[in-house]
């Protein structure tokens, strides 16, 4: 009785989780904003697609013990793809919260809103090379 209560408990969680970071994706419209900000519509449902399936493909890896051996420069590589796609996709999500035009506007940066973008991704960048090539 114990087991199923603690099954149930769990799917529940990870429906409520899942549905609340789907609304939050669809209802601020980021994925939209980060095909916006990198000026390339026609590639509306690659992002879309590759969202999922990054979504799904990790969320297996965590149930499952899954281990692939890499050398350092593929890691790095990786390393490199995952920091600008967290870069870009951070950076889509501050600009559609506001972050960005308020920051620039107190820091009276008024048309170098640009930098604060590359900011963001190169420091995403930054810390997911330290993070695959110097911690793992």
């Amino acid at each position: 009785m114990v087991e199923l209560f603690m099954i149930l408990l769990g799917l529940s969680g990870g429906l409520i989780v899942g549905g609340a970071l789907a609304a939050f994706v669809t209802l601020l419209e980021i994925i939209q904003r980060l095909v916006q900000i990198s000026e390339t519509p026609n590639h509306l449902k690659l992002y879309q697609n590759a969202y999922t399936l990054g979504a799904i493909t990790f969320t297996l890896s965590y149930f499952y013990d899954f281990h692939i051996d890499f050398d350092s420069f593929l890691i790095g590589i990786i390393g490199l793809l995952m920091g600008t796609f967290t870069g870009i996709f951070s950076s889509a999500l501050a600009e559609v919260l506001n972050v960005i035009p308020v920051m620039s506007k107190k820091l009276k940066l008024k048309n170098d809103s640009k930098l604060m973008i590359y900011a963001l991704l190169f420091g995403k960048v930054a810390g997911s090379l330290y993070y695959w090539l110097i911690i793992k």
